[in-house]
C-alpha cells in the first residue's frame, strides 16, 4: 500500500521526521496506482515503491487530469486523497509500506 499524508508546501524538509504530525489522506494499492499511471493521470517518474512528494500545484494538476475520468473507479479512489489536499491547499507526501 502506498500511503499519502497531507503536508504543507511550507514544510521545508523533503521528508518529515515523524508521520505522527501529518494527517493521513488515504492509500492506493499497486494495481490501482499502475492503472492511474497508464491512464496518464500520475506521471511515471513517481515510482510506487519509492517515497515521493507532490506540492500543492502538482496536486492541482493531477486533479485536473483526474476530472477527465471522473467516473473511473481508480480515479474516484485517487480523488478521495487529492481532494483532501486541495481543500486544505496542501501537498501530499507518499510512503510505501
Amino acid at each position: 500500500m502506498l500511503d499519502f499524508y497531507l503536508i504543507s508546501d511550507s514544510e521545508g524538509k523533503p521528508k518529515p521526521d515523524k508521520l505522527d504530525n501529518l494527517d493521513y489522506a488515504g492509500g492506493l494499492e499497486s494495481d490501482i496506482y499502475d492503472r492511474l499511471v497508464r491512464k496518464g493521470i500520475i506521471d511515471s517518474r513517481f515510482d510506487y515503491y519509492s517515497d515521493f512528494r507532490w506540492g500543492n500545484q502538482l496536486v492541482k494538476q493531477i486533479e485536473s487530469k483526474a476530472n477527465i475520468f471522473n467516473r473511473d473507479s481508480d480515479v474516484i479512489k485517487l480523488k478521495e486523497i487529492i481532494d483532501k489536499a486541495v481543500n486544505k491547499e496542501f501537498g501530499l507526501i507518499a510512503f510505501g509500506d
